[in-house]
């Protein structure tokens, strides 16, 4: 029974341990989207600043128009549709 409580417990802490990277890589991967996201939206803001269009945008990041918008504006930056 000794080697059955041994084994259990092995796979516990494995299972334990497994779930903790889990969680770490989680957080480094949320960190890591926002850090796009902010890249992201600096770029769109640089881009639309320099003229580009908005249907342009859009096609390029896959983003909505009031998505984008928001940014802008968020940037100070006015849309021009």
């Amino acid at each position: 029974m000794a080697q059955d409580l041994a084994s259990a417990s092995a796979t516990y802490r494995a299972a334990q341990q497994a779930v903790d990277a889990a969680k770490v890589a989680l957080r480094d991967s949320q960190d890591s989207l926002r850090q796009a996201r902010q890249e992201l939206a600096e770029a769109i803001v640089v881009e639309a600043k320099a003229g580009t269009r908005m249907r342009d945008l859009v096609a390029t990041t896959g983003l909505s128009r009031e998505w984008i918008r928001t940014l802008l504006r968020q940037a100070g930056v006015m849309a021009d549709d």
